[in-house]
């Protein structure tokens, strides 16, 4: 399964890493280094499957979490798509914020990072997306199908 990500971190040495990582396995990526980059490629691309997200996107910035706004924006606009975080900075109180309030699928320390760990994390969360996806258009369309055969029915009484 081929899957759509997006890669927003502002370390070009960290998006470099990640897109390799996630090439290798087989999937499209498009990475970038700014919530305003994301958010226009987000507008483009209604169909991602993923976003790796690092929370501090301005590491000059003290206690800058311009991630968790984008992560916000996320799941208001692509109610599918699943998050993955990555920071250097991350705490329990900012990681239990992105689970709890956004939904976020998983969560990575960058000091800490074990590739072998984050491949899984990444196949399961484009997993769930694809088959949460395909379910929710599978019930669409056995809605539109049952609309017209009551449409049918309404407008010829004689079946």
């Amino acid at each position: 399964m081929r899957g759509k990500v997006l890669i927003v971190d502002d370390y070009s040495d960290w998006r470099d890493m990640l897109s390799g990582l996630i090439e290798r396995e087989g999937h499209l990526v498009e990475a970038v280094g700014t919530r305003e980059a994301a958010l226009a490629y987000i507008d483009e691309n209604k169909d991602l499957d993923l976003v790796i997200l690092d929370i501090r996107l301005v590491e000059t910035e003290e206690n800058n979490e311009d991630g968790m706004r984008l992560l916000a924006e996320i799941r208001k606009r692509l109610s599918f798509t699943r998050v993955i975080m990555v920071t250097g900075y991350g705490t329990m109180e900012t990681q239990r914020k992105a689970f709890k309030e956004f939904q976020a699928f998983d969560f990575f320390s960058k000091a800490q990072f074990d590739s072998d760990e984050f491949r899984r994390a990444f196949q399961d969360a484009i997993e769930h997306t694809v088959r949460d996806r395909k379910t929710w258009k599978d019930k669409e369309f056995i809605r539109d199908q049952n609309y017209e055969i009551w449409q049918r029915d309404k407008t010829d009484p004689v079946r």
